[in-house]
């Protein structure tokens, strides 16, 4: 399985490659791939390569499932607060074929 991160453009520096932020370190990211960017915007990274762009919502709940974890990997097991959009919630079953 193959994970994007989602990060926040900081800067734009060229149509192909924007400086993105990670936990307080910058990367240079290529943005070859996705429509106009602009500083604010989010993207999907995977393996240094933007691969869509995203809202700051769609953002959050993969980096909230993220920090969970992390925490779990930490010995914390009060994460469930970092899943508020599936407590409460019937999971949905695929169709029958």
């Amino acid at each position: 399985m193959c994970t994007a991160i989602p990060l926040k453009i900081i800067n734009v520096l060229s149509r192909s490659e924007a400086v993105c932020n990670s936990d307080g370190t910058d990367i240079t990211v290529d943005i070859s791939f996705v429509d106009e960017v602009e500083p604010g915007d989010w993207v999907s990274v995977h393996l240094g390569v933007a691969r869509s762009k995203m809202t700051h919502a769609e953002a959050q709940v993969i980096l909230d499932a993220l920090s969970a974890l992390q925490m779990v990997r930490d010995g914390q097991t009060d994460v469930d607060h970092l899943f508020a959009d599936l407590i409460g919630r019937e999971p949905q079953r695929p169709p029958k074929v």
